[in-house]
């Protein structure tokens, strides 16, 4: 599913587990978000290039590229570096210092609903102040 309306905050989420997808769209959305799905690593890099949205979930074990490589594409590449990236994870906690530095956050799965929308409004609200500057 893939939601977008004027003048909403986007978040693209990149997630290969559907039932994690899903939720996470619906939780979000629920929270006035619009929301850009991706299920692999490939399609996430693409969808950040062709949506820049707002802030990127995303998850380190993916098909395709890893969570990993996505990270570092989108922190090289200078059409997306901005924008921030929360990385929502089982393995979260084994990111190197480096990798977690270029992060806006760390969400361990199984993650907990206000952690997870108060990280996205912090890291939109930021995005949106860099903008702005």
């Amino acid at each position: 599913m893939t939601v977008e309306t004027s003048g909403q905050k986007t978040v693209l989420v990149i997630e290969d587990d559907p039932w994690t997808r899903t939720i996470t769209t619906a939780l979000l959305a629920g929270e006035g978000f619009a929301v850009v799905e991706a299920k692999n690593g490939e399609e996430g890099l693409n969808k950040a290039r062709q949506h820049s949205p707002d802030a990127v979930l995303l998850d380190l074990a993916l098909p395709t590229k890893s969570g990993l490589e996505v990270l570092r594409e989108l922190k090289s590449d200078v059409s997306t570096l901005g924008i921030p990236v929360i990385v929502v994870s089982a393995y979260g906690s084994l990111m190197n210092e480096q990798d977690a530095h270029q992060t806006a956050g760390v969400i361990q799965k199984p993650f907990d609903y206000d952690d997870l929308v108060g990280q996205v409004e912090r890291a939109t609200e930021r995005a949106l102040e860099v903008a702005l500057t």
